[in-house]
Order: structure tokens, then C-alpha cells, then sequence
């Protein structure tokens, strides 16, 4: 505070007592060409800057006036409330889905056992396929030797006979076709359970684990964001490119949070809460629209605590939020070269 504007001060306190009616405030605001001014009232001039308010009589600030925030200000904390929303949904359907896998098997015993007895119930239905093949190539055999006595005798099958001995083949073609589309259903069925095995180890972990859950806070929060509102997105076409970015999406997290990741999905790649003031969560959210774009959103959490809101304000964060783009776009066009 400058020695003149301590003096203002004591004058208003000490030898200039308000009348009846008037305000007790005084505020410093600054007006389009850069002069810093003291007056008892705030005049239209002074909105696009920063007020501080005093209090008069006891010579303190009292409070701060930001400066009106400009459309395209507005426009992107609108935009990140946006993609927060569908990060959001995006997890409780996540979540909904993790409690269904609880509720449905209650240890890795019961998810085996399922696994057993769907793989039983594709192997009868194999084994039912199979059985129809050898009746068929049993038939099959009857008919061409059947035709092969024809020709014997100097005579030509007649096409009734040629005609049944290739609808017999055609069966047992699409009967391959049945068996190879069960042994595929049976092997992506053993894929699916390693995911969920997986799932519901990491869930049984984090169900298990003692302790309260954690309050979290993340950057641009509307009492927290004093630089300009980072929207940490990237958009890749639905062709393969944005499986690809997925892939790199994942990698991203792993090398930049300091939580393990406890979702990890299609849709949402999601790390623990943070635990202790230096932890740095992060998620990243696959958001599609009725286009064939979707879009890769970054999203940090810090933990509630004055040293977390430090963090989630730091450089460190702002570098980890803007170079979440640049590392999927650059991987993505080192490998199209």
C-alpha cells in the first residue's frame, strides 16, 4: 500500500466523518488508459478492471472486484463445465457397471466358475455341430458312390443326384462356418474374462481398502482459475485414428499421474483418487457425438487440501493439462509418416 494512499486513508478516518447516509467504502480501480484512482463511489469506466474494496474507517481491504470476464472467457468455462458434465456420465455409467460385476460375482471363484460353464455350453453346442458334419459326410460319401455306380454302368447321375450331393456339401461348409464362429465366441469369451478378472481384482482392492474417500479439487474451478481456461482436448476421426489415440491416451496417463489407474474402459481411462497433497490424479474421458469425431478430454484432480489447490494452480499441472494435445497429435502423425 503507498504512503499516499495511507494517508488518504487516515484523513477519511480521522478528519472527514461521513454524513448520515453515505457509504463507509473506498475503492481503487484503474480506468481504460492505466490511472489508478480512490473515490467513495465506482463508476462505469472502472468495469473492465480489477476493484479492490476498503474499508475506510479501519484502513484494510475488505474485498477484491474482478474485472467482467470476456465472451470468449465465458465461451470456454462454459466448454469445460461441458466436458466435465460428459466426464461425469461417462464414469457412472462406468461405475454402474463395476457395481453390476460386484453384485454378479463375489470373488474370482464365481467369475471362473461362470467362465466354465459358458465355455461348457459352447463346447456342447460344438460338439452337436460336429456330430451333424459326420452325418452329413456319411451322406455325402452314400451319394458320390452312389453316383460312381452310375458311371460304372455307362450311364450319367442324374442332376437330382449332382443337385443333393452339393446341397450336402454346402451343409457341411456352413456347418465349418458355425463350428469357426463358436471357437471364435469362445476365445473372445476368454478375452473378456481376463478384463473382468482384472476389473474385479482392482474393484475388490478398492472396495477392501480402510479410510474415507477423499475430497477432490480440480484446476478452473470457479473459485480457484486465475489464468486462462485450459481445455486440455483432442479431437481424432472414428477410422481407427482414435483408437490409436486411445492407446496413447493411456500411455499419457501412466507416464504423468502418480495414482494407479482403477478404470480402465472404451470410454474412460479413470486413476485413483489422490491420496496425499502431491498426488496428481488424472482422467481422460472418450466423448462421442452423432459425428464421426470423438473427442479426447484431460481432466486433473488434486486433493482437497490447501497444498492439493496449490498444486492443481502449479505450472506443473498447467504443463501436464497442455501437453496432453500435443503428445497424442505428434504420435499420431509420426506413425501416418
Amino acid at each position: 500500500m503507498s504512503r499516499i494512499f495511507l494517508i488518504m486513508l487516515l484523513l477519511y478516518s480521522i478528519g472527514c466523518q461521513p454524513a448520515p447516509g453515505a457509504g463507509k467504502k473506498m475503492y481503487k480501480w484503474v480506468d481504460k488508459q492505466g490511472k489508478v484512482h480512490y473515490s467513495d463511489t465506482l463508476p462505469e469506466d472502472a468495469t473492465p478492471q480489477q476493484k479492490i474494496v476498503y474499508d475506510k474507517k479501519r484502513a484494510r481491504q475488505i474485498g477484491v472486484i474482478e474485472k467482467a470476464k470476456t465472451p470468449q472467457q465465458l465461451a470456454r468455462e462454459a466448454r469445460l463445465k461441458e466436458l466435465r458434465e460428459e466426464e461425469k456420465k461417462l464414469l457412472a455409467e462406468q461405475m454402474a457397471r463395476n457395481r453390476a460385476l460386484l453384485r454378479t460375482y463375489r470373488n474370482e471363484e464365481d467369475l471362473n466358475l461362470a467362465l466354465q460353464g459358458k465355455i461348457h455350453t459352447i463346447n456342447s453346442r460344438i460338439t452337436v455341430l460336429e456330430a451333424n458334419i459326420n452325418r452329413q459326410q456319411a451322406l455325402l460319401a452314400a451319394k458320390i458312390q452312389q453316383a460312381a455306380e452310375i458311371e460304372r454302368n455307362g450311364r450319367q447321375p442324374p442332376k437330382s443326384l449332382k443337385n443333393k450331393i452339393d446341397s450336402i456339401r454346402r451343409k457341411i461348409h456352413q456347418l465349418n462356418v458355425k463350428i469357426a464362429r463358436e471357437e471364435t465366441a469362445k476365445q473372445q469369451l476368454k478375452v473378456k474374462f481376463q478384463q473382468d478378472l482384472q476389473r474385479l481384482r482392482r474393484l475388490l482392492q478398492h472396495f477392501g481398502e480402510s479410510g474415507k474417500k477423499v475430497a477432490v479439487i480440480r484446476p478452473d474451478t470457479e473459485d480457484m482459475g486465475k489464468h486462462k481456461t485450459i481445455l486440455s482436448i483432442v479431437h481424432c476421426k472414428r477410422n481407427g485414428e482414435c483408437d490409436r489415440a486411445w492407446q496413447l491416451a493411456r500411455i499419457y496417463v501412466l507416464t504423468h499421474a502418480s495414482t494407479p489407474i482403477f478404470i480402465n474402459s472404451p470410454t474412460i481411462i479413470h486413476t485413483k483418487d489422490p491420496r496425499q497433497d502431491d498426488d496428481i490424479a488424472l482422467t481422460v474421458a472418450r466423448i462421442r457425438d452423432k459425428s464421426q469425431i470423438d473427442t479426447l478430454f484431460l481432466d486433473v484432480r488434486c486433493k482437497m487440501s490447501s497444498l492439493g489447490q496449490e498444486l492443481c494452480q502449479s505450472d506443473k499441472v498447467r504443463e501436464i493439462r497442455l501437453g496432453f494435445p500435443v503428445f497424442i497429435k505428434q504420435a499420431l502423425t509420426s506413425s501416418a509418416q
